[in-house]
Parts: structure tokens; C-alpha cells; sequence
């Protein structure tokens, strides 16, 4: 059973809500960071790439069932603990709801907001908007 968008949303903020300390949650960013695994290098590339973030940092949206898994990279462990909080938001779910996503309702849901620099909220920005341009293109294949 594939978990529901809000209940993913939930967990990241219950998460994020032990800290009352901006740096905490840097330093709760950075652990995720850590836990990506990345993609191949062989991946990174300029069609896989997130334009607009001031770090290298690239996503892969893979169907399987009408559902999608993402995966995403960056040279920096803060941008890549932000792209895994995207990666385990969108993992599992389907294109609709995918594309009804907000990352200012994320941020907002989970407590970000004010965390983080609007550099990096423009990147994540764009990061979901290439989550969102590929998983709509599977349809055109």
C-alpha cells in the first residue's frame, strides 16, 4: 500500500518540528543529504540536470504502475538532503498528484519555510518543476 501524500508531508514535519533551532535543522538537512544514495554518474547530465540551483544537482523520474520513483543528486550534502525531502514526498505517488504539488505548501507543511534561503527555495522550486516536466512526458512516449 503506497503512503498518502499528506502522511508523507506529516512525517517530514513531525521530523523537522523537534527542532526549534534553525541550525538543527540544517544540520537534520545535511543527515538526509547523507542518506541519499545518488545517482550513477553516468545520469548526470545536462537532460537530467536542475537548472537555477546554485549547487550541481540533477533528478531521474522512473514509472513503474502508474506510480513514480525520483532520484536525485547534488555536489552539496544541504541541497541533496533537500532533494531527498522532495524524493520521499514524491516517491510512490502518481502523476496527478505529483503535478498538484506545491513546494511553498511543502515547505510551509513541514516547518522550512523560514529555514531556508530563498536561493535554495528557488532551486527547489525548479528541481520540482523538472520532477513534474518528466513525469509528464511519459505520456508523450
Amino acid at each position: 500500500m503506497e503512503i498518502s501524500l499528506n502522511t508523507k508531508i506529516i512525517e517530514m514535519r513531525d521530523m523537522f518540528m523537534l527542532f526549534d533551532n534553525p541550525m538543527d535543522k540544517y544540520t537534520q538537512i545535511i543527515a538526509l543529504g547523507k542518506q541519499n544514495p545518488g545517482i550513477p554518474d553516468s545520469k548526470k547530465n545536462e537532460t537530467n540536470r536542475i537548472w537555477g540551483c546554485a549547487s550541481m544537482a540533477w533528478v531521474i523520474t522512473e514509472k513503474k504502475n502508474h506510480r513514480f520513483k525520483v532520484l536525485t543528486d547534488s555536489d552539496t550534502f544541504i541541497v541533496k538532503g533537500l532533494l531527498n525531502i522532495i524524493k520521499f514526498i514524491v516517491d510512490g505517488q502518481t502523476k496527478n498528484e505529483i503535478l498538484k504539488l506545491s513546494l511553498e505548501d511543502i515547505l510551509d507543511n513541514i516547518g522550512l519555510e523560514k529555514s531556508i534561503t530563498s536561493q535554495r527555495t528557488n532551486g527547489l522550486i525548479n528541481a520540482l518543476k523538472k520532477i513534474k516536466e518528466q513525469v509528464s512526458s511519459y505520456d508523450k512516449s
